[in-house]
């Protein structure tokens, strides 16, 4: 039986996410910020300005958090035991049949592209630790639903 994975008290995040996550503080920083900016001094300011500006600052300071203390994955295909890691891509069957990659990643680089899912979603769950032709069970709103392990691709972290 597999355990639930934990998330690492320091965050792992795979090459690809943290590029992609100094990507987004930099055009919130250099860009989508100083555009609000005279709109918050406008004296008919709208205060849907001033919560998105609030609500982008605060991102700002979540993201420099978490670079400033993240780890970035190293891919080591040597070290690849035949369990799903974070940040590998894996090849699975979904709920309606189809066959999809996926990369179950730490939850702060999840919404970065469409293969990038959390390692503490349902599907993540059931994909951490297993091997090919493993069957997971995923709990979902729907209901739960077999997910087939189909490859894993271990010098694929990005």
């Amino acid at each position: 039986m597999r355990s639930t994975p934990a998330i690492s008290p320091v965050p792992r995040l795979t090459p690809g996410g943290y590029a992609r996550i100094v990507e987004r503080l930099r055009d919130i920083t250099e860009h989508r910020l100083p555009q609000m900016r005279p709109l918050l001094v406008d004296r008919e300011r709208d205060e849907r300005d001033v919560a998105e500006f609030e609500r982008l600052q605060a991102e700002v300071d979540s993201l420099e958090a978490l670079l400033a203390e993240a780890q970035v994955i190293v891919d080591d295909p040597a070290r690849f035991e035949g369990r799903v890691e974070l940040g590998m891509r894996v090849h699975v069957t979904l709920s309606d049949g189809s066959k999809a990659w996926v990369r179950p990643v730490h939850p702060a680089e999840a919404f970065l592209d469409d293969e990038r899912i959390s390692m503490t979603s349902p599907l993540g769950l059931a994909l951490m630790g297993a091997r090919v032709s493993h069957v997971g069970w995923v709990g979902a709103p729907g209901g739960v639903w077999a997910c087939t392990v189909l490859a894993v691709d271990p010098s694929a972290v990005d």
